[in-house]
């Protein structure tokens, strides 16, 4: 997918946690930011050089992407280095990635870890966590907005 469809992307789903409460939306508001950060981060991956930017998407089988035939509009399969990663370190980037896509990797992993016991489970939420949750959001879109050069 190209940086700049992952980056309106984000701005839609960032627009959605707006409207949500972290509290009483918690499976909604964990999975819009993960998949609005995963968009955003993809879009800087991009931009640095780390990932390639080419008009197809990933699988779910690591390394195998999906690349659109523009004349029909069916999906091929193709295997090609990274392209879009699916959440932090899936698939591994091996490029060193500049201080900032680091730290904002950090913090939207964070976010990726609440899957499973939250949205996936039904694990009970403390007290604190969803100010943490929100943090580590600002964190990852900040970092990455500044690599990007945009604003939401």
């Amino acid at each position: 997918m190209k940086s700049t469809a992952h980056l309106e992307k984000f701005r839609r789903l960032n627009k959605t946690i707006g409207r949500l409460d972290p509290e009483a939306d918690q499976e909604l508001w964990i999975w819009t930011a993960m998949n609005a950060g995963i968009h955003l981060l993809n879009a800087a991956l991009h931009q640095a050089g780390a990932t390639l930017e080419i008009d197809s998407f990933h699988t779910q089988v690591e390394g195998l992407y999906a690349m659109p035939n523009r004349e029909d509009g069916t999906l091929h399969d193709t295997i090609h280095p990274p392209g879009d990663v699916m959440h932090v370190d899936q698939p591994p980037i091996t490029r060193p990635l500049p201080a900032a896509i680091e730290r904002a990797c950090a913090a939207l992993k964070t976010i990726e870890d609440l899957r499973e016991p939250h949205v996936r489970g039904n694990a009970p939420v403390p007290r604190d966590a969803p100010e943490r949750w929100q943090h580590a959001y600002r964190e990852c879109t900040e970092q990455l907005l500044g690599v990007i050069g945009a604003s939401v």
